[in-house]
């Protein structure tokens, strides 16, 4: 058992050095595994000791590009979608299964064709954030240093740092700390 997880991480370590000789700058003892697919514009970055799971998608173009920070990790499933848009996640973060990230997206429109138009904004995750499952973010979001996004959650705008959100869309469930947000009374 031990053996077979050793060499899966020999051949993501291998699979990190193969990027960056196509252009990827990639940290040491980073990981890309078996099943993930990372298509990157120049000055994309994979930083130190970082791990993309198996079966996670990167795909940005053109000027398009991404930099995630040191010992982050994307579990197996997760869709980021970076177009020619830039993607920032900071050190320490940790996203679960099935991660879907849009920094490009169809928009709703009076008129026209939906599948015509589109809404690109860049996103930005901070250091020490952690994405439950099945998260889905949003163009032109910003999720602070020491936030929580609980299971399901869609993240539209900006989340303040020390908070656990969760919900569609996600809103601020408690502090970190345990203590409850203030109630909104109409």
């Amino acid at each position: 058992m031990l053996l077979g997880y050793t060499l899966d991480a020999v051949r993501a370590r291998i699979r990190a050095r193969v990027a960056a000789c196509l252009g990827l700058r990639v940290g040491t003892r980073a990981q890309i595994h078996p099943g993930a697919r990372v298509r990157c514009g120049a000055g994309s970055a994979l930083g130190a000791g970082s791990i993309l799971y198996r079966d996670v998608q990167l795909l940005a173009s053109g000027p398009g590009s991404f930099r995630i920070g040191v010992r982050s990790h994307i579990a197996p499933g997760g869709y980021l979608l970076i177009g020619q848009q830039r993607l920032t996640i900071g050190d320490d973060v940790a996203i679960g299964p099935g991660l879907m990230l849009f920094c490009e997206s169809n928009a709703v429109t009076a008129t026209g064709l939906f599948r015509e138009h589109y809404q690109r904004a860049d996103i930005r995750i901070g250091s020490n954030v952690f994405l439950g499952a099945r998260v889905t973010v949003l163009p032109g979001s910003v999720i602070e240093d020491g936030a929580v996004v609980a299971a399901h959650a869609v993240v539209r705008g900006h989340l303040p740092g020390g908070w656990v959100y969760g919900g569609v869309p996600a809103r601020p469930l408690h502090r970190v700390d345990g203590a409850r947000p203030p109630s909104s009374s109409s």
